[in-house]
């Protein structure tokens, strides 16, 4: 039964990602199409982190009281509504309207089939799943990316919004059939377990492991946001091209690929976890470097992307040990929260910053604060 389960999360993983990738190349050439600035994208970004940020310690909450595998497809149907919405925009309300369906998927999906996974089983066959998810969702988006960039060009970048949110659907399907008979054992809750949301936040920032890695992720998360938002918008401009960039996610799935590879064969600890996060950002300082813009550009940003999928094993099995099965959904998604408030913090001030300075330099800003942010959590004390 444990290697069902194990299966069938991969599968959910790897299916989830696939049908929210087909907008990954296009993203913010779409919102460019119908007249939106980079600033103007970043701030529709900075909406759907914030909601998410609310919602996820009450939905996560939710899962510790009725279940983790509901909250889970409750969010994959609300992804796809989002996706369907951002079919129909073209004008920044609507966008709006489409990040907050969207938003609300995230909340729910977020961190419920991780716990769910970590209270059947046990952290060491859960790291292994997960770093074995990270490697399957990277290699599930490259053909969703690779046909929605070549779909947006071809016949308009609204389709694969369209494309994203029929798939999202069937991967429900798929998802609910696969994960109906498997157990979701309920915790016996004592009279020492107490489930209010208010309570268990002030539990976990009591732990000094929970309360800096909450403060590590909220930074982390607000520095990653740059790399995310501007990477066509980079490539496009040093290459002159935009027919390339689907492709290009070849590579960047390949690199997430390795980097879920690694997480597996890595302890779980804040020496390890601060290797990863500076081998993220060192290579971002070097697209400032004027130059050969393959050299200088596309292959430091491929490097950063292995270091993307391999820390999240690493901290989720390493706040995980100070966490009760009772309320883990809860927890994780407080941490979950914590990043997403640091995306949105991110996301408003670098969308600021591209009123004055370029997305690359942007990417060395954050960079910077990526190795500050390492050299922090070198620093922990405790054991691992």
């Amino acid at each position: 039964m444990e290697n069902r389960m194990v299966r069938v999360f991969v599968l959910a993983k790897a299916l989830e990602r696939m049908a929210t990738s087909w907008f990954f190349s296009t993203y913010v050439l779409f919102l460019q199409g119908i007249g939106l600035s980079l600033l103007e994208a970043n701030l529709l970004n900075t909406i759907f982190m914030s909601i998410s940020t609310v919602l996820d310690p009450f939905t996560g909450n939710w899962g510790d009281r009725i279940g983790q595998k509901k909250i889970y497809l409750f969010g994959i149907l609300f992804w796809a509504m989002g996706n369907f919405t951002y079919g129909l925009a073209r004008i920044f309300l609507v966008c709006a309207t489409a990040e907050g369906l969207s938003a609300v998927g995230k909340a729910f999906i977020s961190e419920a089939l991780e716990s769910w996974l970590r209270n059947q089983t046990n952290e060491e066959v859960t790291h292994k799943a997960l770093s074995s998810s990270q490697f399957w969702t990277q290699i599930a988006t490259v053909p969703s990316a690779l046909l929605g960039g070549y779909i947006g060009s071809m016949w308009g970048l609204q389709w694969p919004w369209f494309f994203g949110a029929v798939t999202g659907l069937i991967v429900w399907v798929i998802v609910r059939w696969q994960l109906k008979d498997l157990p979701e054992k309920k915790e016996e809750i004592s009279k020492m377990v107490d489930l209010n949301l208010w309570t268990i936040t002030k539990e976990a920032w009591k732990d000094p492991v929970l309360r800096q890695c909450f403060i590590a992720v909220a930074g982390l998360s607000a520095c990653f946001q740059p790399f995310n938002m501007f990477w066509t918008v980079v490539f496009k401009t040093v290459s002159g091209a935009t027919g390339w960039l689907g492709s290009m996610w070849i590579g960047i799935a390949l690199a997430g690929a390795l980097g879920g590879f690694l997480a597996k064969k890595m302890k779980s600890s804040s020496k390890n976890l601060a290797i990863v996060i500076a081998s993220i950002g060192l290579p971002m300082l070097i697209p400032i470097i004027p130059g050969f813009w393959i050299l200088t550009s596309l292959t430091p940003f491929l490097v950063h992307e292995i270091g993307r999928t391999t820390w999240v094993p690493i901290l989720f099995s390493y706040t995980n040990r100070r966490i009760k099965n009772e309320v883990r959904t809860s927890v994780n998604s407080l941490r979950s929260a914590a990043g997403t408030l640091g995306a949105a913090v991110g996301l408003a001030v670098s969308g600021a910053l591209t009123t004055w300075v370029s997305p690359i330099q942007v990417w060395a800003i954050s960079a910077v604060a990526l190795i500050i942010i390492a050299i922090w959590i070198w620093g922990w004390n405790h054991e691992n």
